[in-house]
């Protein structure tokens, strides 16, 4: 078939919705010959990337907003406006090669956000949606030691999420018009209406390649120091003082036991304050922003990746850890939740805060005060790794949704 993705964010090796745009479009083109609209910012890489790699059933079309629409980009808060004005750009873009393609499929993949537009359902072609997510938000158990302006946002979050299911046209347009709508988590799933459910399929948005697997699967160098580490976006809703207040309720029964956070954010001098004197002490760091390479550097280095993250849905940043063969501890629930399995990590119920923080303190105490269980638990995350998320075996479960939403075709190679 004749496949038009709309991927808004696609970069070759990269996490997050670039990540997901760029696998996504290739995984698919192992399948069928796939036209890829993307912004030209992007452009560099992805040529590289298939210069030295080429994927012949693979065609990128660039598109920009004129250079006086370019100041919304600026900003994290701009780019949701540029975003929706991209999608106009992008959708006239696509009414032209639809009259010279004539497109078999058509598929909205970045930005996998429910509340963020898509115009791609205006073209007269068959529609797929997803992986959506966007309908996860903080458990309101979790959100009353939350600053009141925390509070106040989660609260606007659920309202605007409400309304997009209930009357935001697009939204609603795009579920009545789409073949199959494919979610990240069973959150997103079970809020759209009763007669949408028919439509969703549940699938994890990212997954690893079998080379990435490999390599992270090198022996881990030894090291004599206990290293718990947590990594991200320094964010209200990320857990990082959950994280922090569990491992000081254990770091002094394992002195020599220390917490890495890799990542930056507007909460690093708060949760600096919490830590308190450990930082100086040198059993809290705070690293700030470091390259890739170098935080996979320090996952190889440690032995407990501590994910309590309140409403992640991919968590691309959890592949990375299970693959350098780390235990988990996160919350069961969102992304994270539906990831890992009892094999290899603590998923902790979610209660109220107190409860969730001693839970997460025991878990710890497990892990830390045990060899044989840390080394057991991290070989099952590889595992896991290998039986379910593979791009690979993701390449096939999209060409299966293929066939189920649009026929036979979508099955052959």
């Amino acid at each position: 078939m004749k496949v038009l993705i709309s991927a808004y964010a696609c970069e070759p090796d990269k996490g997050s919705e670039p990540g997901v745009g760029w696998n996504w479009a290739v995984q698919l083109s192992r399948f069928h010959k796939v036209w890829v609209i993307t912004r030209g910012n992007n452009r560099d890489s992805i040529e590289s990337e298939l210069h030295r790699f080429p994927h012949p059933n693979l065609h990128f079309v660039y598109v920009d907003l004129p250079r006086w629409l370019s100041f919304w980009k600026k900003g994290q808060k701009g780019i949701y406006v540029y975003y929706v004005l991209w999608q106009v750009w992008a959708y006239r873009r696509a009414r032209s090669l639809q009259a010279v393609e004539r497109f078999d499929a058509v598929h909205h993949v970045t930005f996998g956000t429910v509340w963020l537009p898509t115009f791609m359902t205006l073209l007269n072609v068959p529609f797929i949606w997803g992986p959506i997510g966007g309908a996860e938000t903080v458990p309101r158990i979790l959100r009353e030691q939350m600053a009141i302006k925390w509070r106040a946002y989660e609260g606007l979050r659920d309202l605007v999420i409400r309304w997009t299911f209930s009357w935001d046209p697009l939204t609603r347009l795009a579920a009545k018009r789409s073949r199959i709508i494919i979610v990240r988590t069973r959150i997103t799933r079970d809020t759209f209406p009763s007669e949408a459910q028919r439509k969703i399929r549940l699938m994890i948005e990212t997954g690893v390649s079998r080379e990435f697997l490999e390599e992270m699967k090198k022996k881990r160098p030894p090291h004599t120091i206990r290293t718990v580490l947590m990594a991200g976006r320094l964010l209200h809703w990320k857990g990082f003082d959950i994280g922090i207040e569990a491992f000081l309720k254990v770091c002094d029964d394992f002195l020599g036991a220390r917490l890495i956070i890799v990542g930056s954010g507007p909460e690093r001098e708060r949760l600096e304050a919490l830590a308190g004197s450990r930082v100086e002490e040198g059993r809290v760091l705070f690293t700030g922003h470091i390259e890739r390479e170098e935080a996979l550097r320090t996952m190889k280095e440690a032995d407990v990746f501590l994910m309590p993250s309140m409403k992640d849905a991919g968590a691309w940043v959890l592949y990375e850890a299970m693959a350098s063969g780390l235990p988990v501890i996160c919350l069961d629930y969102a992304g994270p939740g539906e990831i890992v399995d009892d094999s290899c990590a603590f998923s902790i119920p979610i209660s109220e805060r107190s409860e969730v923080v001693r839970k997460t303190a025991e878990a710890l105490s497990s892990l830390l005060s045990s060899d044989s269980l840390r080394k057991s638990m991290g070989d099952a995350s590889i595992s896991r790794l290998e039986a379910g998320f593979l791009w690979e075996k993701k390449g096939e479960t999209i060409r299966d949704l293929y066939a189920e939403a649009l026929g036979p075709v979508g099955a052959s190679e």
